[in-house]
């Protein structure tokens, strides 16, 4: 009687996450770093002792040094040249033994210029070669997933539990107790189709103003190019704007209010993160796949024929923004704020 041939000695280990030393290259968009910021916490929840960094643009710098135990963040950009941070880090006792590369940018160029050992990542065409593990996970099919997942099937594919509450909740800059006020953040940086018009948010402010003893302030996107916010602080009287030099300026602000009312945009996933409850107002994208997650967030939107487009231009006649009513949306932030308003009585009781 014949045996059957045994296994092959496999030419390299299983596919996980070897090193002590983990450095993660954070995405460079803002909404892409807050997607992934989950799956950051994964490592650190799964690897406790490990010496966990990450290597992000400057203006990030402060949103992921906001993360506890997370042990080193390295930053490009803003007056560092590539040289001397890869010289820095050359120097740095710190050894990096694993690097996980989201997308090609300076930050994965610093691990692979470090000769870091282990440097996995999704095999997209720009970025394989940087890569010495692949990581390859099942194809969607059907309807779009949270971008979150993105990140998260990567970590569930090197056998890091992703199913954790804490992956998911907000840091504690301020106590819940002492958040107050509003801000609103008309602006978006996807794309002029993302923002509601003028007239209706000046319509919608004055309806909290008049429904909701609280301050508000308006915040102007960084990055924007229509001037929204600014056009809407010269027509509502004693409204106090804010400009943000850039996204990561909202964080401070964003930890001290009760609520953030936004258009969709990148600021909408900070403001989560620091613990406001978001109201998000969606015309052209899809938020099954770009909401802010958590219970305590809201969606509003209008759903038309053809939405959800993500175009940053409408070929139309934008009526996922024109359709979107101001008694609808001021009904909702005033149910959300009735909400956060309770849950603190009770807090205190």
């Amino acid at each position: 009687m014949s045996h059957p041939p045994p296994n092959p000695i496999p030419s390299k280990p299983p596919l996980g996450l070897f090193g002590g030393n983990v450095l993660v290259a954070a995405p460079t968009s803002w909404d892409e770093a807050c997607f992934s910021a989950p799956a950051v916490r994964a490592i650190r929840a799964a690897r406790p002792t490990c010496t966990l960094g990450v290597v992000c643009p400057a203006e990030q710098t402060d949103y992921w040094k906001s993360f506890a135990k997370m042990d080193r963040v390295i930053s490009y950009g803003a007056g560092t040249s590539y040289r001397e941070m890869l010289r820095e880090q050359s120097q740095s006792k710190i050894i990096w033994e694993s690097a996980i590369l989201w997308e090609k940018n300076d930050g994965a160029e610093l691990a692979v210029d470090l000769k870091v050992r282990q440097r996995l990542g999704y095999p997209a065409k720009d970025l394989k070669k940087w890569l010495t593990d692949e990581v390859i996970v099942d194809p969607i099919h059907g309807a779009p997933e949270h971008r979150v997942q993105h990140y998260l099937r990567f970590m569930d594919r090197l056998k890091i539990p992703v199913n954790l509450p804490q992956l998911f909740q907000p840091v504690a800059i301020v106590p819940s107790s002492q958040k107050k006020g509003i801000i609103i953040s008309p602006e978006s940086d996807y794309g002029t189709t993302y923002e509601w018009s003028e007239e209706k948010w000046i319509e919608l402010i004055n309806i909290i103003r008049e429904k909701i003893d609280t301050t508000i302030t308006l915040v102007s996107h960084p990055t924007s190019k229509t001037r929204l916010a600014e056009r809407i602080a010269q027509s509502v009287p004693d409204i106090m704007l804010t400009p943000l030099q850039n996204v990561g300026g909202a964080l401070p602000l964003a930890a001290s209010q009760a609520m953030a009312i936004c258009a969709d945009s990148s600021l909408s996933h900070v403001a989560a993160h620091a613990g406001a409850t978001v109201v998000t107002l969606f015309g052209p994208g899809d938020p099954n796949w770009r909401r802010p997650l958590g219970r305590q967030h809201a969606v509003v939107r209008r759903k038309v024929e053809c939405s959800p487009c993500l175009l940053a231009k409408c070929p139309m006649d934008l009526r996922c923004q024109k359709e979107l009513s101001v008694a609808h949306v001021a009904m909702m932030i005033l149910a959300k704020y009735d909400e956060i308003h309770s849950e603190m009585i009770g807090k205190i009781k």
